[in-house]
């Protein structure tokens, strides 16, 4: 019986040196880092000073050639110099008179350039980002060539408002797409022409459809 106990009581001691040798380590172990639940603003974008950009919509629709240098300068506003291209032409077209006699309209052709200064708002920071805003003034030096040869220089003035969205995907290719009318007016007057050719001729308020590609810097 004395034998058992004292068995047990080895044991009891080997258990107390344990516990007294490996709690100090737990004490002093170095406790667990707290999670990280701060939300952080993501980082600024690059500012984008300069682009430079396509108006395809333009050569398809009306006849014109054009581009756009957007210069942004401080942020939401940029300066936008557009200059273009044009050569557009009318149809034939056949009068007929009460006893059926058709009498051709001459055929008239224009070509010419130009440019478009203007102001932007963009919404967006650090270049041309997001809506944006803004008036133009455009003014082209055009000739009218008529079916027999003779020719009519003249000057097309016009002014314009445009609203719309860019785009700069990875923060260099700048794409938009956006809206807007424009009122023009030639010196001198030319006679009233089939569209589009009168955007160019007559005078009038006309719809604007903008969509652009380029490339920032």
């Amino acid at each position: 019986m004395r034998r058992l106990r004292s068995v047990r009581a080895i044991h009891a001691l080997a258990g107390m040196a344990a516990v007294a040798t490996t709690t100090p380590c737990i004490a002093n172990a170095e406790p667990a880092p707290a999670v990280d639940v701060a939300i952080r603003d993501d980082a600024p974008s690059p500012w984008r000073r300069l682009s430079i950009e396509w108006n395809p919509l333009p050569l398809f629709t009306i006849g014109k050639l054009s581009a756009n240098v957007v210069v942004t300068p401080v942020n939401h506003h940029a300066i936008v110099l557009s200059p273009f291209y044009t050569w557009t032409s009318t149809e034939p077209v056949y009068i007929f008179d009460d006893e059926g006699n058709p009498t051709q309209v001459p055929k008239q052709s224009f070509k010419g350039f130009g440019t478009e200064l203007g102001y932007r708002y963009y919404t967006g920071d650090h270049g041309p980002r997001g809506l944006f805003l803004g008036p133009s003034l455009i003014v082209g030096w055009l000739t009218a060539t008529a079916q027999n040869g003779s020719k009519t220089h003249y000057t097309d003035y016009g002014i314009a408002a445009d609203i719309g969205y860019q785009l700069l995907l990875d923060d260099c290719v700048a794409v938009s797409l956006g809206g807007g009318a424009e009122y023009m007016w030639t010196d001198p007057s030319i006679p009233a022409q089939q569209f589009p050719s009168r955007i160019y001729a007559n005078r009038g308020v006309f719809p604007r459809v903008l969509a652009s590609l380029g490339w920032t810097f």
